[in-house]
């Protein structure tokens, strides 16, 4: 059912531990779309030395209009097939919240949200075309009630990449960033692969998630361990993905 024969492998992200950006659960969003893909992706990842894998499924109005009872049952689909195949991996799920009018109802009534870490940690999106009016609120609230929250790829906001200082001000506000492993490759377009640039020089950036969705994603993240972005990110000081 699934390949048993080690792949040759590049590189090696086991001084991350943890990948937690990813769609690698099956049929709820955009990314794994089988059982088979989801298995498959995670053999990939444990021969890339990664150790535990927190699945992050969209939630996104009615595009993804996922939820605990929809993202559950994949993540325990997941590791039944795990074990049944003897497939040593760590999986959990969490979310990637877009941070929309659905977001800031949940934020403001206090809803429970899927999060991971002892710090529960939040990761949450924009959309590329324009920055979020309730994004600092939100924030704000979140860490009130205990929560921390992650911009998710803030790399990929073509917005921001003219003004800089918008990335210090997330960071003051208490606001962690998660860069895209990919990035780093050209994969989303030069001028983001710029901003990851910038971003881990000026060490803005606290976690680093690859945002697998399928074999593609796989194929630069293999790619990417050829070049000379992932000896930088090897000695990137403030990387929190083993902590959690």
């Amino acid at each position: 059912m699934f390949s048993i024969f080690k792949k040759k492998v590049l590189g090696d992200f086991s001084f991350l531990q943890t990948d937690l950006h990813n769609h690698i659960l099956p049929g709820v969003d955009d990314g794994a779309k089988s059982i088979n893909d989801s298995i498959e992706l995670l053999q990939q990842m444990q021969q890339l030395g990664y150790k535990k894998i927190i699945c992050t499924p969209h939630i996104l109005g009615n595009i993804y209009p996922n939820k605990p009872t929809t993202i559950l049952p994949a993540l325990e689909k997941v590791k039944r097939v795990l074990n049944e195949n003897n497939i040593a991996m760590q999986v959990e799920a969490a979310a990637e919240y877009m941070a929309d009018e659905n977001f800031v109802e949940a934020v403001e009534k206090k809803k429970p949200f899927l999060c991971f870490g002892e710090k529960k940690i939040i990761l949450i999106e924009m959309s590329y075309l324009a920055p979020s009016p309730y994004l600092e609120q939100c924030v704000f609230q979140l860490i009130l009630d205990g929560y921390q929250p992650v911009l998710a790829h803030p790399e990929r906001y073509n917005y921001y990449h003219k003004q800089m200082n918008k990335y210090e001000q997330w960071k003051e506000k208490g606001c962690w960033l998660q860069l895209n492993a990919l990035s780093l490759t050209g994969y989303y377009g030069k001028h983001v692969k710029q901003a990851a640039e910038k971003l881990l020089t000026a060490q803005l950036i606290d976690l680093l998630g690859t945002d697998l969705h399928h074999a593609q994603h796989m194929a630069a993240l293999h790619y990417l361990c050829t070049t000379a972005y992932y000896k930088m990110l090897k000695v990137y000081p403030h990387f929190k993905n083993n902590t959690i």
